[in-house]
Formats: structure tokens, sequence, C-alpha cells
């Protein structure tokens, strides 16, 4: 987001109590692995730096963003508490300045917070009023890990949860001096706009899950192609193609924790809300089922090669894969475990420790192994059929139908999910 914004011709003044990464910053280095973000910290030169002194950004800024983790805890609910941490310094030297700032949470809480636990921090420490001495917005970002800096320039539309008016004026202004695609900016109340980020999390795993329900149901009706179904349920414009192609489920930092906070958030208020309990539940039968199809496919101590670790194309990140979970549990029930993430494995070394094999390469990966699991839709697989010849026949196993069968028709066995 700094590097973004600085590239629009902001200055900008990143805040961290990481010194690491405000050293990168400063010497024009990426301090995390992300598309085209050297390049763009690069294009910004001077107008972007760093600094571990809140005293510092804020009284040299208009607005501050706040981007801290907003955890779950033990309820299934967010904690708020890096939130407040962080409105403690800020509303400190809010506290000194004399011209008037907006503050900015981006990081995701659920309705009421905001007000409840937010706003209220930056008064009790800069011992003044919002909406009269500081302003204050909601405003989440709807970002991928892998297209951050295009979703960031490119956003479907901002988010704004205002206290006031000139609070959202403000940072609609600021919205439209960095977009590319002249988003539009939805204003709304604070409350109205915590319920809106995570409701649109929860709609698309249902709509993730409603697809992968219907691979399920393919799989025992003869005859059908899931992908004959969803592409014709996408194509009637009240329903939309996105997010609706079969295959694993849903996982990563946002889609799983978002789905069951907002069960959570209902349940709390005496609200039943079964679409996202049910999804959530759905969406972990998905492992069993891949474990199954696995099993049945090869003997017991076989070597199954999984290619693809994260929980999607185009990144190392890991968290919720549901790629993991089935490593995991095939380790555990004795079977020789392969796995190959094109991205990297630092990252799912933390959560798989030594129980499986790590392979250097793709071809490593199919020498290795006896069924190969594809779980995740990758272009960068499309070389597979080449690099199998009918001396080395394998299963393949292909949630996601990435292929034609014929394809390898003289050296391996095709098999996927939402075809019987």
């Amino acid at each position: 987001m700094a590097a973004t914004y600085a590239s629009k011709e902001h200055r900008v003044i990143g805040v961290d109590i990481n010194q690491n990464v405000v050293n990168a910053i400063n010497d024009g280095k990426a301090p995390v692995d992300e598309k085209d973000l050297a390049e763009y910290i690069e294009k910004s030169g001077e107008r972007l730096r760093a600094t571990t002194d809140y005293n510092d950004a804020v009284k040299n800024s208009d607005i501050t963003f706040i981007i801290v983790p907003t955890p779950t805890d033990e309820t299934g609910g967010f904690t708020s508490r890096y939130v407040q941490k962080a409105c403690e310094s800020i509303g400190a030297v809010l506290k000194e300045k004399e011209t008037y700032h907006l503050v900015v949470l981006t990081s995701t809480l659920l309705p009421e917070v905001c007000e409840e636990e937010v706003i209220s921090v930056l008064e009790k420490f800069s011992q003044k009023k919002c909406g009269k001495d500081f302003g204050f917005c909601y405003s989440p970002e709807f970002i991928a890990i892998g297209t951050v800096i295009h979703d960031l320039l490119n956003p479907d539309f901002f988010l704004i949860g205002e206290f006031d008016k000139k609070s959202g004026d403000i940072l609609e202004n600021f919205y439209n001096s960095v977009s590319d695609n002249n988003a539009l900016c939805k204003r709304m109340s604070i409350t109205s706009a915590e319920l809106t980020k995570i409701s649109i999390n929860s709609f698309l795993t249902m709509k993730i899950t409603y697809a992968n329900m219907l691979a399920e149901i393919s799989e025992h009706i003869p005859g059908v192609n899931v992908d004959h179904v969803t592409n014709a349920l996408g194509s009637d414009k009240r329903i939309g193609k996105y997010y609706l192609h079969a295959g694993l489920g849903f996982g990563g930092p946002c889609f799983p924790r978002d789905n069951r906070a907002f069960a959570y958030m209902a349940k709390k208020r005496g609200v039943e809300a079964p679409f996202a309990q049910q999804t959530d539940e759905y969406n972990k039968t998905i492992i069993n089922r891949a474990i199954k199809y696995i099993k049945e496919n090869i003997e017991k101590g076989g070597a199954v090669g999984i290619i693809g670790l994260s929980y999607k194309p185009g990144t190392y990140f890991c968290e919720e894969s549901q790629a993991i979970s089935i490593a995991k549990q095939l380790s555990e029930d004795g079977y020789s475990v392969h796995v190959f993430e094109p991205y990297g494995h630092s990252h799912a070394k933390e959560l798989l420790g030594d129980s499986v094999s790590y392979c250097e390469s793709l071809n490593e990966c199919i020498e290795k192994s006896s069924l190969l699991f594809l779980s995740n839709r990758d272009k960068e697989l499309s070389v597979l059929p080449k690099l199998l010849d009918s001396s080395s026949r394998k299963i393949i196993l292909d949630p996601w139908r990435q292929f034609d069968k014929g394809e390898f028709r003289n050296s391996s066995t095709y098999i996927t999910f939402g075809i019987r």
C-alpha cells in the first residue's frame, strides 16, 4: 500500500515496529515477497520512506492508514488489541498536533468494534473528539496475495465507512487520486461497512462451496460434467462465473476466518447464520474426499506426489491450505509423501516439518511418485503431459479438470473430480 500510493505522487511514511522492514524500505528494497513490489518501491524514490517513530509519521502526514493484524480469537471473532495499541501511539501524537488529521483503519473488524474499541482509544489518548479535531474512516481493502498492487489500483469499488461527511470526503478524494480504473466509492456508516466487509467474503465462500457441492453430486450421476453445469449457471447474469469453478476447498488468510467470524457475529446477536456455518463444515469435508480418492487409487504406503501446497496458485503462502492438510494426513497414515510447490517451500516447511519429502522440481516429484495430486489450478502445470512418458505410467488425480483425458492416454491414468 505504501509503495503503491507513493507511486501515485503522494509522499508516504511507513511505520513498523520491525527495524529490518524499515531498513529495507529505506534502502529501496522489498521487505516481503509480492509481485511488482520491488519495482514500485524503486519507482517511488524519495517519496517513500519508513520509520519506527509514530511522532515523525503522524505529524508529517495528513492521513494515517492502520494496517495491523486482527487475529481470530477463541470465540471465532477478531481481536482488536493490535489496532488499539497502534491507536494509543497515534492518539498520543494527535494530542500535540494542531491540524486536522484523518485516521483510516483497513484491518478487518466486526460490526460496532470500531466505535467501541478503536475510536474511543483515539479519543482517550489524544484527548480530542472524533469529528471535531480528527476524522475516522473504516475502509478495508479487497486484495489477494500475488496481485496486491493491481488490486489496490484497480478495485471493484472502495468501501468507506465514515464517521462523518468530512472524513468520507477526504478519503474519497484521496482514493480518486490513486485509482487506475475510476472505481466508485461506496460510502456508508462505519457499522454498515464493517458488516459489508465480512459479508462479501462469506458470500464468496458460499459460491465456491456450491460449485464443489455440484462436483460431488455430478460424480453420482452418469453423463454429468460439472464444468458444463457451472459454466451454464455462471452465464446467468444474476449469478456470474467468478468463483464458480469446482475443485478443492477455499483457504488462505481471509475466506475461512471471515466466514466463521460472520457466523459468530450473527450468533452473538441472537441470529442464526446457517449458510455460513454449513459452508465452513462442507469445505472441511473436501479434504477427506480428496484423501479417499487418493487411497482408492494407490496402495497403503505408496508414493504420493502433491503438486502445489499454497492455498492458491501464484504464491508460496499456505495458511489454511487444504493441500497441507491432505499431505499431513497421508503422512500420518503411512504414505510416502513427496511435495512440490513452484513458488517455494518456506511456509510449507513451517507447517509440515520433516513429515514429507520436499522436491526441488516438478520432474523430481514425478519421478518419486506413483500418484500425482494436482492441488492447484495452475497454468504452470501445462507442461505436465510432456514430462510423462509411456515407460513411467502414473495416476494423475486432478480436482480441477485442467487437462483433456486424451493428453495422458499413452502415459498415465487421469482422474478428476466432478465427472463420472
